[in-house]
């Protein structure tokens, strides 16, 4: 009874909210538009269009991305088939001198649903393909922290390089960090987790070999260390890869996927290492019981993976990727506390397959990258459209969500207008509109 009267509020408050934004955002013809009932739907794909007339990147490849609770962002990439383009783009220097490989930062806001570039590109590295980025928050600012990566001829030039940028400044410098000790080889297809004031790097290849040795760098004193090097000794040891994703629950970091250019790795039995024993065991996984195709993820390389937490534990998400031979096109979830692998019924994944013999024209959407915001939103990009599905919502976040459907044109409203309104400060600094915090209370 009680959920029922509150589920009947919280709609009202809904339609006063957003009665008043239109009011101050809709043009004639939005207020003739029928409006259909908002409504949350979990492990619910959809895809997100950009706003009519707005610039947007090209497709792409071997990019990664980083989200947070307004915006996500999407680093470098690699398009062959960008060629063609080039004259159009003449007047963009590193547009030009990059080719195939993209010289960009750009960030995707998702209540404007607008894509903007990031006016740093003479600052970027030129390792722009198949880097590691991590996007995490400390007391004082937000940093995009990439690793490793390669450029074109693939493996020809590897970096083992850290860059920063404050990406809260679309002209912010993207700056080398120097760093000491026993620095990892340069690498490309790394994967990245930074627990207590460490940042560690799994994995990675040469373009010719593979690894999957673990190295951390102390952020406060920019000194590297060895943590383990794979030389055959270990019962366990994983073989080297690259493109593989990890979860991390506090404690193991499990590997998941990934592989060479001739084969790709299971997800049956998974390659873990205990940060605090500095040994390698190996997980075996739970399949799913359901009626689904596969009971286990098939194996794959180049795919996305993202984790969130909750009370009971950490639950990591793989997306896409592709074997060589197939790309896939399915959801998976994986519980750290029971190991057991989930195909979300909702997500429509039946662990599709389609052969890139048929997608021979679309193979720059061979590759994935994912990123999950605060709000558990996982986004997962391919090329240059996104697709959010939702994995859990809180009240609050449903509620501003509700509100972006009813009123897509809010991100025109003055921060000092909506939050006269009542719509609160953190939800509206979302919108890029200024700085609400300077408006008086």
């Amino acid at each position: 009874m009680y959920s029922k009267c509150f589920g009947y509020l919280l709609k009202k408050l809904f339609r006063i909210i957003c009665m008043a934004i239109s009011r101050m955002c809709s043009s004639e013809s939005d207020r003739n538009n029928k409006v259909c009932a908002y409504a949350f739907k979990a492990f619910q794909y959809e895809k997100i269009v950009p706003v009519l007339g707005s610039k947007i990147p090209f497709p792409r490849s071997g990019h990664r991305i980083g989200a947070d609770s307004s915006n996500f962002y999407s680093f470098g990439g690699y398009n062959p088939l960008a060629r063609d383009e080039v004259e159009h783009h003449e007047d963009d220097d590193f547009w030009v001198q990059s080719y195939p490989l993209f010289q960009e930062l750009w960030k995707f806001n998702f209540a404007s649903k607008q894509w903007t570039r990031f006016r740093n590109s003479e600052t970027l590295p030129m390792e722009l393909a198949s880097n590691a980025l991590v996007l995490h928050r400390n007391i004082l600012m937000v940093y995009l922290c990439v690793y490793g990566g390669t450029g074109s001829p693939f493996g020809i030039r590897c970096s083992n390089q850290l860059y920063v940028c404050k990406v809260n400044d679309e002209n912010g410098l993207m700056v080398e960090v120097n760093t000491t000790g026993q620095l990892p080889l340069p690498l490309y297809g790394q994967a990245l987790i930074f627990h207590n004031d460490y940042l560690y790097t799994i994995g990675g290849t040469t373009g010719l070999s593979y690894t999957c040795d673990i190295h951390r760098l102390n952020i406060k004193t920019m000194n590297w260390e060895i943590v383990y090097v794979c030389n055959g000794q270990g019962e366990y040891e994983p073989k080297g890869r690259y493109r593989h994703e990890v979860g991390f629950d506090g404690r193991n970091i499990y590997v998941l996927g990934g592989g060479t250019t001739e084969e790709a790795y299971d997800f049956q039995y998974i390659p873990s290492f205990d940060i605090e024993k500095y040994t390698w065991f190996r997980q075996k996984t739970v399949r799913d019981n359901s009626k689904v195709l596969s009971r286990f993820p098939g194996a794959r390389r180049c795919h996305g993976a993202v984790q969130i937490s909750y009370d009971a534990g950490v639950q990591v998400f793989i997306t896409g990727g592709h074997d060589g031979e197939n790309i896939f096109h399915d959801l998976w979830r994986l519980d750290l506390i029971s190991y057991r692998w989930t195909c979300p019924r909702l997500a429509g994944c039946r662990s599709r397959r389609t052969s890139t013999r048929r997608l021979c024209r679309r193979r720059a959407g061979s590759t994935s990258s994912a990123a999950t915001t605060a709000s558990t939103r996982m986004c997962a990009e391919a090329t240059t459209s996104t697709r959010p599905g939702c994995a859990s919502r809180s009240w609050s976040e449903m509620c501003w969500e509700a509100v972006l459907f009813y009123c897509p044109h809010i991100n025109g409203c003055r921060s000092e207008d909506l939050i006269d309104i009542g719509l609160p400060r953190h939800f509206v600094q979302r919108l890029g509109n200024g700085e609400p915090s300077k408006v008086a209370n």
